[in-house]
């Protein structure tokens, strides 16, 4: 099974990177292979351009690493993705990578009868987020994570099943060790 790790956060010193690695090590003691895209290590521009919208419509890329994401993105079994919460949401970069590789029949296509189907062969995804705020807030909001990413953008691209996992005051020891067996206790 070929494992596909989104991250995107900017500072190596980060409880996030932590995180990544300890979701790398369980994803390989399951014997899984890993594929990891690091949108800021990778300098991803996440700007949609005049170029990238001049062949947008027609699904083709103007920028080859949103291309080799797609690529990547296609050939996974399971998506991970992995993020800090910035103001309710997830941090530009992440916005701009559905934007430019999340494109008609890469990644999804228009049926006949006017309804979309997701093209990744993969089924399931997890979302792994920290910030400051419990889920509680996030249903007062709208639940952006579970409505707009989870039940919106990935259920597009053909992903039913995702489990979100939330680190709700990252800057607590306790709430991280919980965050921790949360995250053991998924991947085992």
């Amino acid at each position: 099974m070929k494992s596909l790790i989104i991250y995107a956060h900017p500072w190596d010193g980060s409880f996030n990177r932590f995180v990544l690695e300890t979701v790398k090590t369980k994803i390989l003691n399951k014997g899984h292979t890993i594929d990891v895209i690091d949108l800021n290590k990778d300098n991803f521009n996440p700007v949609m351009t005049s170029n990238d919208l001049a062949v947008f419509a027609k699904g083709k890329y103007a920028d080859s690493l949103a291309e080799n994401y797609a690529d990547r993105l296609v050939d996974a079994d399971e998506l991970v993705l992995i993020f800090p919460i910035w103001w309710y949401g997830e941090p530009a970069i992440l916005k701009g990578f559905y934007d430019k590789v999340f494109l008609k029949n890469k990644v999804y296509k228009d049926n006949p009868d006017k309804s979309i189907s997701g093209l990744l062969k993969s089924n399931q995804a997890t979302i792994i987020t920290t910030g400051n705020i419990d889920k509680t807030i996030f249903t007062y909001l709208g639940d952006p994570i579970k409505n707009v990413l989870a039940n919106g953008i990935l259920k597009t691209v053909g992903i039913e099943s995702v489990k979100w996992i939330h680190c709700p005051t990252v800057h607590l020891d306790d709430s991280r060790k919980s965050f921790l067996a949360e995250i053991d206790k998924h991947f085992k």
